[in-house]
């Protein structure tokens, strides 16, 4: 089945656009069967930072969101939100059915195209589910309420908006983490071929980006990243993702709270060792189970090596930390970022994408290496180095 958009449609739409501000993004979208009195464009970025743009309609059935083009390359994905609902309750228009070649492909999220997108979206029916988790944009935290979804079939031949869907209804933007070695060579593969397809996708770059700490090796990353754009290499997430496969990357020692006392203190305090930096929180149960691995590491080369914890939980669950590692008993020193500003930072800044992420500083050069204590080919690696 060929995918278009009626003639009558485009003129349609275009008939009722205003002129486009210069550098400024717009997106139509017309919906059949279901009218809304205030609806927003939700634009996901890195660190689950959002902007939730309000959309514009006479009608309730036709709308334009429009956003500056600055923030375009940013953008993870993107979600419609009904606003306007208490609290208690999350609203989206967040199932999109896109019918291609006889194959529907289902998605939750988006990315736009630039400047401009057209989309029609006909309803098909709203789902209500009670006591599920639901994210409040206000509080910008996780609650247990009340998610409604509308749930659509869409036409668009917009290209950025339908490798978006395909990508996410493929399972192409998830973690790798935990995968069985067969599965996880299979997925690369699969990322790797679609990209190839698609070397201009965005939601491709931005979850390579997020997930990159997932990949076995920095080699993984490098072959899917080879197959983007130039364009999109280039790109915000693009320089991100080049920064993290170039070698001899430099530890940035930063300053950071002391578990017990909030007395600020460098990340490393002694270049002329080697440091083994892990990033934790409190709440995570892998972090939890690789505690016996880590102690064995500390028991065997802890007179050679500077082990420091550094926990990215927030001011929210500071005292949980404090409590594991006073149930622990853990022996190395341990820092604590406090506040999710500083929680952004650490991320980016030392590309955490999951936990517990372990980086050897090596001494003098404080060049960092990624290891996974997990693999014992890793945990060898380190012995060698130390000793």
């Amino acid at each position: 089945m060929k995918l278009f958009l009626p003639l009558l449609l485009l003129v349609g739409l275009l008939s009722c656009v205003q002129p486009q501000q210069k550098g400024m993004n717009v997106v139509h979208i017309e919906f059949e069967g279901i009218r809304y009195d205030s609806l927003a464009l939700v634009l996901w970025f890195e660190e689950d930072f959002l902007e939730q743009i309000k959309g514009h309609s006479e009608d309730g059935y036709r709308w334009e969101f429009t956003y500056p083009d600055s923030l375009h390359e940013r953008i993870k994905h993107s979600v419609l939100r009904v606003l306007g609902t208490p609290d208690s309750v999350e609203h989206g228009a967040s199932t999109f059915n896109l019918v291609l070649q006889d194959d529907t492909l289902r998605s939750f999220a988006f990315i736009p195209g630039r400047p401009e997108s057209f989309i029609r979206a006909r309803h098909i029916e709203t789902q209500t589910y009670i006591n599920q988790v639901i994210f409040s944009i206000t509080e910008m935290d996780f609650a247990i309420g009340t998610l409604i979804v509308d749930e659509f079939e869409i036409f668009t031949e917009n290209q950025d908006v339908i490798s978006s869907i395909k990508a996410v209804s493929g399972g192409y933007i998830f973690s790798l983490c935990g995968l069985d070695p067969l599965i996880y060579e299979e997925t690369v593969q699969r990322q790797a071929e679609f990209i190839r397809q698609h070397p201009n996708s965005q939601i491709m770059i931005g979850s390579l980006y997020m997930n990159m700490g997932d990949y076995k090796s920095k080699d993984d990353v490098a072959k899917l990243f080879n197959n983007f754009s130039p364009e999109l290499q280039q790109s915000f997430y693009g320089r991100k993702i080049y920064r993290f496969i170039t070698p001899n990357q430099v530890f940035a020692n930063q300053k950071l709270s002391t578990w017990d006392t909030d007395k600020l203190e460098k990340i490393v305090q002694d270049s002329s060792r080697y440091n083994l930096v892990i990033f934790s929180v409190s709440w995570c149960g892998p972090c939890i189970r690789q505690i016996p691995i880590q102690k064995e590491i500390y028991r065997d080369l802890g007179q050679k090596l500077i082990m420091t914890y550094v926990s990215l939980d927030d001011e929210r669950f500071v005292e949980y930390w404090r409590e594991r590692m006073r149930e622990h008993e853990i022996p190395w020193r341990s820092l604590m970022v406090l506040t999710r500003e500083k929680e952004r930072k650490i991320r980016g800044d030392y590309y955490i994408r999951g936990f517990p992420t372990a980086l050897l500083v090596h001494p003098n050069t404080m060049i960092m290496e990624r290891l996974n204590l997990w693999e014992e080919a890793d945990r060898q690696r380190l012995y060698e180095l130390v000793k």
